[in-house]
């Protein structure tokens, strides 16, 4: 169904009603044998635009003995130099008026007399926006599809474009993030996103944050959306100015998974385990439950999750592609955990890469290690968040790899839940170990057609290796036990 028509969001908006600007530009002194200096004041009606729309720019010349020879000059965005548009009489009153057609991006505007005493208006802002339809559809329960099209100017390409989408159930306003997608360009001067989302109730309003990686040649210069800023989001810093549109849309809510009865049952099984455990799951529609969900544990090589990610933001912020020697020490690093490898991983991207992912992730427990890597406190609810938020956190060039590492683990460290899971479940993972302490960790991401869930499980004082393994299976198979409504 079409959505009504969307909102652009910002934190200040120009006035759309003309507004007199300038002033006089000569500032000798008048005195009584002198006549006032010339002066051009102007105004633009309206100065924010849609992109295919008119501008009228009208001006007015002050003190000028006889009618004045007017020019038009215009700067586009980059705004580099100006350029004559329009030439002509001022009216005999001093009054001019001119309509700019379909501007195609931001441009400065300003009126100049060439008159023997020249004056200059004052330089006049006009905002161009995309043009955008949003739209949203229910094809089947627990799915609604999403999407967003821009027409732009065809001479601005995109550059790597993404859209961060979020939701709200009815009468809410706190959005979740729930995808990352492309913004992909259907032909010059149309661009297109879409995502297929789990609605959180059957009517539900919906934001969608755009980078098209043009800069601010269209949009609002002002400050960046405010979905696009929030910690949920990672658009790049600084200019470019992200876009944010909101539109409502309905759904058929799927029941969260897992459900609460087999929440309770993990948790019970749980109890019943020796040593110091917790765990936590992020369920279908982003909720956090579980047991001790913040309780401290050492990480031990599940770590090696945010090394990845970090590893992988780099870069793409040096617009680099993953070369040999790269996958030289990630895969070693995931697919058979090899110390080595990680502590090179971690020497490149230094403990300000892993702490920028935390910030990412939205963690709050997180405290780097003091000495070895293996020692770094995190906790249940973070490794959760962290696992249920892969999409957004690792670049889209590199996704389909990461998810290839975390997917196809040496069988030999494949314990837990990936063997409850599978085949029923995708399973995205990374177990981790410090046997002299009896501490066994597992975090996870399971996926099939319409449900996907994040689980983490902390443990340590077991007694052996084998017993840990049996606890985190036990947990992954109470969760499990009922299939997905």
């Amino acid at each position: 169904m079409r959505a009504p028509s969307p909102q652009l969001l910002r934190r200040a908006r120009p006035a759309a009603c003309a507004l007199a600007l300038g002033g006089p530009l000569l500032t000798a002194p008048a005195t009584a044998e002198e006549s006032p200096a010339p002066s051009i004041s102007a105004s633009l009606s309206p100065a924010e635009v849609t992109y295919g729309s008119t501008v009228t720019l009208s001006a007015r010349v002050e003190g000028q003995p006889s009618p004045a020879a007017l020019v038009v000059q215009a700067n586009a965005y980059p705004y580099r130099a100006w350029h004559v548009i329009a030439a002509a009489p001022a009216s005999p009153d001093g009054s001019f008026t001119f309509t700019v057609l379909h501007p195609e991006r931001n441009i400065r505007l300003r009126v100049v007399s060439e008159a023997a005493a020249p004056a200059r208006s004052a330089t006049l802002a006009v905002v161009v926006d995309p043009a955008v339809a949003l739209s949203a559809a229910a094809p089947a329960p627990g799915r609604t599809r999403l999407s967003v099209h821009l027409t732009h100017s065809p001479k601005l390409r995109l550059r790597g474009g993404r859209a961060w989408w979020s939701v709200a159930p009815s009468g809410g306003r706190r959005f979740a993030p729930v995808a990352t997608t492309p913004l992909r360009e259907l032909a010059a001067g149309s661009a297109y996103a879409a995502a297929t989302v789990s609605p959180p109730s059957r009517s539900f309003s919906f934001r969608v944050c755009l980078d098209p990686g043009w800069g601010s040649a269209m949009g609002p210069p002002g400050a960046p959306a405010r979905g696009c800023r929030a910690g949920d989001f990672s658009p790049r810093p600084g200019p470019p100015r992200p876009l944010e549109y909101e539109g409502r849309a309905r759904g058929i809510p799927l029941a969260p998974y897992p459900s609460v009865p087999s929440i309770g049952t993990a948790a019970r099984y749980l109890a019943t385990r020796a040593g110091r455990t917790a765990f936590a799951i992020v369920d279908s529609t982003g909720r956090l439950a579980g047991v001790r969900v913040h309780e401290h544990f050492q990480s031990a090589s599940v770590v090696k999750v945010m090394m990845l990610i970090a590893y992988l933001q780099m870069l793409e912020r040096h617009d680099r592609a993953l070369r040999a020697a790269d996958a030289g020490l990630l895969g070693p690093m995931i697919h058979v955990s090899d110390n080595d490898a990680a502590s090179r991983v971690l020497a490149i991207v230094g403990r300000r890469g892993l702490a920028s992912v935390a910030r990412q992730a939205g963690m709050s427990d997180y405290a780097p290690a003091a000495g070895w890597w293996a020692f770094t406190q995190t906790s249940a609810a973070d490794q959760a968040r962290l696992m249920f938020a892969l999409a957004r956190l690792i670049p889209r060039t590199f996704y389909a790899y990461a998810r290839g590492l975390l997917s196809g683990i040496e069988p030999s460290q494949s314990w837990g839940i990936p063997p409850v899971a599978r085949p029923r479940w995708q399973i995205f993972f990374k177990t981790g170990a410090l046997p002299s302490e009896g501490l066994f960790n597992e975090v996870a991401r399971l996926e099939r057609p319409g449900v996907s869930f994040a689980v983490a499980v902390l443990t340590t004082g077991d007694p052996s290796m084998a017993y840990g393994e049996q606890t985190i299976a036990g947990v992954g198979a109470a969760l499990l036990a009922r299939e997905p409504r």
